[in-house]
């Protein structure tokens, strides 16, 4: 019986001497593996669509959770304009790579797949490369609070009481805290600014389709906020995730 679905390719594995085996994040499944035999002998095969970020409808013969066959598939988009930019391909790979690591099994996700493959777009057609940390700032963002691991940034996670302007982020709290509660706080807790607060919440809301009209008004410097997240993702989920 053959399967179909749409599917963003997440990474290639040579097996054997000619064959592949290729993660999907798939519309219908989930992340799934698949085996693509003759891969590395036949460029024609599968017309160029194993490159990883590659957007395309694939076909496969077995229970596409259980490592099935992939027998052809249509590229619906390749990206090309993510691989004509190390910038872009740096933060195209951090956002499949944060996939594959928090969300690495085969279970129907389709706003994840969504939520992907309008990064994807998003990183391919943006003209100003400092625009492009706040993206993946945004990605990670959403993803997080798809997996039900958004950190608490509207009130105190200890006592639920109001914060002030200027604030710690406790690691081990999932959030910020109140003077109140901040004392034994000790290394997980971080300085977060009022600003900076403002900053994730509009993030972590953004509509995507409203990307080119994000403008943070003070140009706030995102490298601590997205070394922020990472330190809070790898915390909650010990995994090791990249920057």
């Amino acid at each position: 019986m053959t399967h179909a679905s749409k599917a963003i390719v997440l990474s290639v594995e040579k097996f054997g001497e000619a064959d592949c085996y290729v993660r999907f994040l798939s519309q219908k499944w989930g992340v799934i593996s698949a085996l693509a035999k003759s891969a590395r002998k036949s460029k024609k095969r599968y017309v160029g669509g194993l490159d990883l970020f590659c957007h395309d409808e694939i076909f496969l013969r077995g229970d596409p959770k259980d490592r099935p066959y992939l027998l052809e598939l249509n590229v619906i988009n390749p990206f090309p304009g993510i691989r004509e930019n190390l910038d872009k391909v740096l933060v195209a790979g951090k956002s499949v790579q944060w996939v594959r690591k928090l969300a690495d099994v085969p279970t129907p996700m389709p706003q994840l797949y969504s939520l992907l493959g309008q990064t994807l777009s998003l990183i391919e057609r943006e003209t100003q490369t400092n625009r492009l940390e706040l993206l993946i700032l945004v990605f990670k963002l959403k993803l997080l609070s798809f997996l039900g691991l958004n950190p608490q940034l509207e009130k105190c996670t200890r006592c639920e009481g109001p914060i002030d302007p200027t604030t710690l982020f406790d690691l081990s709290s999932g959030g910020v805290i109140c003077h109140a509660c901040q004392k034994g706080s000790g290394a997980s807790a971080i300085v977060l600014e009022q600003e900076q607060r403002w900053l994730l919440k509009h993030a972590e809301q953004l509509k995507l389709t409203s990307w080119d009209s994000f403008l943070p008004e003070n140009k706030l410097h995102v490298s601590p906020l997205t070394r922020l997240l990472t330190q809070f993702a790898a915390f909650h989920t010990h995994i090791s995730l990249p920057t």
